[in-house]
């Protein structure tokens, strides 16, 4: 049997584990048996049904679970609160009660909407996460922030609800396309920028195993990965305080997806928007040249960069100045400080980051 990683998430009555490992999928059944006439609605999107939908339902389904699967479009355009509301519709329509338990097989799209479901479906429902992309697994499907986006920008609205458990498979990474793994890459990069210079240095040194798929690699990535992602939530699982430094590179990031009008992926995005805050955080004398060096050269290396030209500079513009983390017109941004620790910040000025984001595009 392969080997399994836990994480323990330590939330009071939301505590729940992530279990990260080969193969998981096929085991769900035991790791997560269900309680005696349980339901379960299986919320997932067109392609990964296609790829992972057959072994989650044979797991699960072996484990007790009355199932039923539930098919939306892929990419980011599910997000919507007609998708959300729709859902809410057919599960009500089947009967699903507050018993019931909702997984969300997918990427981040999926993960965000399927929560956000099971927050508010009878005002609120158990749910568990089967993260399939790297962006997922790393930052998406841990945390407990779920939400569906508005013609006005990403996220806009959303909910606190933790997942019961979080599966992640390292298996399925073997059918990700490579854009979508450099993708999940940079919030990888951007955790060790912020908290761990040691998991900087292993990516550094071990690029290429993981970009081959190497299951001993991605799982000493993603456990220590969740670990720092982990430690920084339960000190603030509202966002309200220190959760505000895993939003690195984010700020200009969102901007830039929004002017791209999302041609450009999150992790490409997030990737330009993590170089422009610490640029800016290096003529503020905030952080040293040599640690924006040495990042720039990372996500050189792990292959992300994407073509701006095409960005739409005063879509971008108005979208930083709806960014949902602004309250009452002041910004606290998150800049690193050097590789391995970051904090945040008041004193950033939105014109900064306006000249901050023009410089980046």
């Amino acid at each position: 049997m392969n080997s399994l990683s836990k994480v323990h998430v330590p939330l009071g009555p939301d505590a729940y584990d992530i279990s990260i490992g080969g193969s998981i999928h096929q085991r769900l059944g035991e790791l997560y048996p269900a309680p005696p006439g349980s339901r379960a609605a299986l919320i997932t999107s067109d392609n990964i049904a296609q790829l992972h939908a057959a072994t989650v339902r044979e797991s699960l389904c072996s484990g007790g679970w009355d199932l039923e699967m539930f098919v939306v479009a892929d990419g980011e355009a599910a997000k919507d609160l007609a998708v959300a509301g729709d859902l809410c519709r057919r599960l009500a329509q089947s009967g699903f009660d507050r018993g019931a338990v909702i997984f969300a097989l997918g990427g981040g799209v999926i993960g965000d909407l399927a929560g956000f479901v099971a927050a508010i479906y009878l005002r609120g429902i158990a749910f568990v996460q089967l993260p399939t992309t790297l962006l997922a697994q790393a930052d998406a499907g841990v945390g407990g922030k779920v939400a569906v986006d508005l013609p006005e920008g990403k996220n806009l609205i959303g909910a606190f609800h933790q997942p019961d458990a979080v599966f992640i498979d390292t298996s399925v990474l073997g059918t990700l396309p490579d854009r979508y793994l450099r993708s999940g890459m940079a919030e990888v990069i951007k955790h060790a920028a912020i908290a761990d210079e040691e998991l900087f240095g292993f990516i550094e040194e071990n690029m290429e195993r993981i970009y081959a798929r190497d299951p001993e690699a991605l799982q000493h990535l993603l456990t220590r990965n969740c670990q720092i992602k982990v430690d920084i939530v339960i000190q603030d699982p509202r966002d309200t305080g220190v959760r505000g430094l895993l939003n690195l590179g984010h700020t200009v990031g969102h901007a830039v997806e929004a002017g791209a009008h999302w041609a450009i992926h999150h992790g490409e995005a997030v990737a330009i928007g993590m170089v422009a805050e610490t640029r800016l955080a290096v003529e503020l004398g905030i952080c040293g040249e040599g640690d924006l060096e040495r990042l720039v050269a990372l996500l050189a290396a792990a292959g992300l960069s994407a073509d701006t030209s095409a960005v739409d500079t005063k879509v971008a513009t108005a979208a930083l100045r709806r960014d949902k983390k602004i309250a009452r017109e002041t910004l606290r941004l998150p800049l690193m400080t050097r590789i391995g620790k970051a904090e945040l910040f008041e004193t950033v000025s939105i014109e900064q980051l306006e000249a901050a984001l023009a410089n980046a595009v």
